[in-house]
């Protein structure tokens, strides 16, 4: 994945409903960075797809 460095000054939104909707996608960005753990690793295997879903993948 590529990297773009933005350099600039960031202004807080004013609205409390926009202020913690941007600290909720900080976090989660942060958390999509980090390494995973070898229990994750293992629940990421291939698993067989359910038949009720068999309609939305083909």
């Amino acid at each position: 994945m590529q990297r773009n460095i933005i350099s600039g000054i960031i202004k807080t939104p004013q609205q409390p409903k926009q202020r913690t909707l941007h600290k909720q996608l900080g976090e989660f960005a942060d958390w999509m960075q980090r390494p995973k753990d070898a229990n994750e690793i293992r629940k990421d295997k291939l698993k067989a797809v359910p038949i009720a879903m068999l309609s939305m993948v083909f």
